[in-house]
């Protein structure tokens, strides 16, 4: 992996997989011809035929798996293409080679020994390992396609009966009309794959026994959608077991496995093509993709911005030097192949709808929760100064009681002192003790009227405070409880300031603006005349608070068909407005929107 000009360049990864001699029964004549380094990553191609110089070659790769390998180090060595998946990047691995060189063993080979089992099983199992370890964070689909193309016909592996095409997508070839079976685990991937491989050609060839004789792609689609990013990543796993490059002569095949042969090979000379057109760096030649139907199905696979890893498979008897050194050409050719990284990944606009919806429904619930709250303590503070307005005039009024009887037990007194007679002994203990009292509830009723005063000091932020929930609950548009929030902000406001303050007027306007939502006009109209009797005596009658009161008495009438008396209020709000404030205020030209609409309704 390389950067260019800031982008992700992606070289094609080159393995090549050495198959055991004798594994197809050469003779001991038939000696090892390959020398290697697995440690290095490098082989020698030493023919038997010491003047067979052509053919001696050495080769350096990205990976090497000897003869003595097991088929985990196969699969470890494409892993990065097969995790490409997981970050929203197309992954391709591909086995390619001469017939009977172990490519459909390495990718595919289904074996009860789990240690036989080919790549495929192994990347089922990792990526279902990986999104069992996601634990629910991200939400996946998965979905499989598994096609061949047979003579240059693409068949459907998994519904025989299709009839698959390609087509072109925003410069990408689409595979169509192709079977999609979802999938939620490894071994449902496993079964579908067993389910196509039942239907793959096969035929018996000299040099394999069970000789592929067609190219096969097992495509993974996946889809990984919510958690925290929030995005949508869509990607694609294209597993190709390509048919084996042989030499008629030497396959023996004949008739229609003489056609088949044909096919392969034409179709492995345009990969070829296709190959060396994309190697060249000076891009003079475009990549021949259209020539087969191979190279168009592997077109998004090679150059759709993913991670390529080729796994080239080479016998090592002497006999199949010429076809051991035609396909490390190849894949030599192929490590020059460089594709700019394509991460599929846009905004999850569901997960975030939902991530959002959950934000409101948060919010709302702590709103909710201190409205609660707030309530019930303005609910007490009003009850408790209701409560001690209540005990006040009651120790007022026992007061009151109490001072005519003291003033008449002093005139009785008086009267007996003019006459000269003595005072009753009884009547100086009572007046003593009406004295008394009347001081006790003097005092009780000072102290009474200081909390009273304490809770109307408070009355003007209680009513603020019911204001700000009743313009909350409005705009929400819960007109019920905007409107029991301003009634209740509205008769705070009158305890504390009286009918005549503005800011009664203020409270006045927010009910009737309620009352106009919920089709009460009459009733909005009488609390808008108030507000505005309240404003010109505070203000004047050509201040902008009674302008306001102005326009709103004129909406009333126009809204109910009464443009004669509307146009006037009006017109005299918009004036008033217009010399206040500046032309281009929100307020003067929706007044001047009004006004045109009225004046129209008239003429």
């Amino acid at each position: 992996m390389s950067k260019k000009d800031g982008a992700v360049m992606n070289r094609v990864k080159v393995v090549v997989r050495l198959r055991p001699l004798f594994v197809r029964g050469e003779s001991e004549e038939n000696a090892n011809v390959i020398q290697y380094d697995v440690a290095n990553k490098l082989l020698w191609v030493m023919p038997r035929d010491a003047e067979d110089k052509k053919n001696r070659r050495q080769f350096k790769f990205d990976g090497l798996v000897g003869p003595e390998s097991t088929q985990y180090d196969a699969y470890a060595a494409v892993l990065p293409a097969i995790e490409s998946v997981f970050d929203g990047v197309n992954g391709c691995v591909m086995c390619y080679g001469q017939t009977g060189s172990g490519k459909t063993h390495t990718l595919s080979n289904m074996s009860k020994d789990p240690d036989q089992v080919g790549v495929m099983p192994r990347a089922f199992n990792r990526i279902f390992e990986y999104i069992d370890a996601d634990a629910g964070t991200h939400q996946w689909k998965l979905t499989v396609q598994y096609v061949q193309i047979y003579t240059e016909i693409l068949m459907d592996l998994l519904q025989p009966s299709n009839e698959p095409a390609l087509r072109e997508d925003n410069g990408m070839v689409v595979l169509t009309g192709a079977e999609e079976v979802p999938v939620s685990s490894a071994d449902e991937c496993y079964k579908v794959m067993q389910r196509g491989l039942a239907n793959r050609a096969t035929s018996k060839t000299l040099m394999n026994a069970q000789s592929s004789r067609s190219h096969a792609m097992y495509i993974l689609n996946v889809e990984r959608s919510g958690g925290p990013e929030m995005t949508l990543n869509k990607s694609s796993l294209f597993l190709v077991d390509l048919a084996g490059s042989e030499r008629i002569k030497k396959s023996g095949v004949e008739n229609a496995g003489r056609d088949e042969a044909i096919s392969i090979n034409k179709s492995l000379t345009a990969l070829g093509r296709c190959i060396t057109a994309m190697a060249d760096r000076r891009g003079k030649t475009a990549p021949p993709f259209r020539e087969s139907k191979l190279t168009r199905l592997l077109q998004t696979a090679l150059s759709g911005g993913g991670r390529t890893s080729l796994i080239v498979c080479c016998a090592m008897g002497d006999s199949d030097v010429q076809e051991t050194n035609s396909s490390l050409e190849f894949a030599q050719q192929a490590m020059r192949v460089q594709v700019k990284e394509v991460r599929r990944e846009q905004m999850d606009y569901g997960a975030f709808t939902a991530h959002l919806q959950a934000q409101v429904d948060t919010n709302a619930d702590k709103a909710n929760a201190m409205y609660a709250q707030v309530v019930a303590k303005l609910k007490g503070d009003i009850e408790g100064a209701m409560e001690k307005s209540a005990e006040a005039a009651g120790l007022k009024s026992q007061i009151a009681n109490l001072k005519l009887l003291n003033e008449e037990l002093g005139r009785q007194a008086e009267a007996l002192k003019g006459k000269g007679g003595p005072v009753k002994a009884s009547s100086g203990p009572k007046v003593a003790e009406a004295q008394n009292k009347l001081k006790q509830m003097t005092q009780q009723l000072q102290e009474a009227q200081k909390e009273r005063d304490e809770v109307t000091v408070m009355l003007p932020d209680i009513a603020a405070e019911y204001r700000e929930l009743g313009g909350h609950a409005w705009h929400n548009g819960d007109t019920a409880k905007a409107q029991a929030f301003y009634e209740k902000a509205l008769h705070a406001h009158i305890k504390c300031m009286g009918k005549e303050h503005p800011e009664v007027a203020c409270s006045m306007g927010d009910l009737a603006n309620v009352f106009c939502d919920q089709g009460r006009f009459d009733e909005a109209l009488g609390l808008y005349q108030q507000a505005y009797k309240v404003h010109k005596d505070a203000f004047g009658a050509d201040h902008v608070d009674t302008a306001g009161d102005l326009a709103s008495m004129g909406l009333v009438y126009s809204v109910q068909g009464k443009h004669k008396d509307a146009y006037p209020l009006l017109k005299e709000a918009h004036k008033i407005m217009a010399t206040a404030l500046d032309p281009d205020h929100p307020n003067v030209q929706q007044v001047k929107v009004f006004l045109d609409k009225t004046k129209a309704a008239l003429t």
